[in-house]
């Protein structure tokens, strides 16, 4: 037993070196082994952070697709229900000033001729039409025009009332100094008892010798409640 662990001291004393040599190769393929297997899972990891990169991006479309068919639904829906609302609106007695236009005077003259061309754009007829016309150079009023609340006006009737009027610092409105403005006034009835007043404002432009309609706007006055006596 002696003489063979003292073989075996020689044995290790003679390959020491070669011990060494191996010892050194077996470090070298651990770390190789380690550095494999680290460069397939950082490999497996990439791999998988593309694959959720394109399900998140396929996700993403998904939920921008959806986003916009809501949008689309919610649009068409309220779409649909403003138009709901204005033919609801609409469907009754709708009084308007159409045009206002000079028909005889104008630039040069004192006397105006004009024609205020009003229509129902509405689907009901408009009972006891009235109309008022208040004529302003600047801010001074200087003529009234009235007519009796007794017309009744149907769907796409364009009835029209002409004036004769001599108007007031002609000079200083047709050459811009001062202004020369209407103020139109539209009461009328639907059926059912509601009372309307449409509104305008009429200016006259001394460049054009023309009127434009710069406001409008209608109004609910009040209601009319009507009860039936039985005998």
């Amino acid at each position: 037993m002696g003489e063979f662990l003292t073989a075996l001291a020689a044995w290790l004393k003679t390959y020491e070196s070669l011990a060494i040599w191996l010892e050194g190769i077996a470090l070298v393929a651990i770390f190789l082994l380690d550095w494999r297997e680290r460069k397939d899972q950082r490999q497996e990891r990439q791999d998988q952070h593309r694959e959720t990169a394109v399900q998140l991006g396929v996700l993403h479309r998904q939920v921008e697709a959806a986003t916009k068919s809501a949008e689309a639904a919610t649009e068409a829906t309220l779409a649909s229900k403003k138009s709901a609302e204005i033919l609801a609106a609409l469907h009754r007695p709708f009084m308007g000033l159409l045009t206002v236009s000079i028909k005889a005077g104008g630039h040069g003259a004192d006397l105006w001729v004009m024609s205020f061309v009003l229509k129902n754009f509405g689907t009901l007829p408009a009972r006891n039409v009235g109309t008022a016309i208040e004529f302003f150079a600047g801010n001074t009023s200087f003529a009234k025009l009235e007519e009796p609340t007794s017309v009744e006006v149907f769907p796409s009737t364009e009835p029209t009332i002409v004036t004769e009027q001599m108007i007031a610092k002609r000079v200083e409105i047709q050459t811009g100094a001062e202004k020369l403005r209407m103020d139109v006034r539209i009461p009328y009835e639907a059926e059912d008892g509601r009372c309307f007043e449409y509104i305008a404002r009429v200016f006259y432009n001394h460049q054009r010798n023309a009127f434009a309609i710069e406001y409008s706007e209608t109004r609910l006055r009040y209601i009319v409640t009507r009860t039936s006596i039985q005998g």
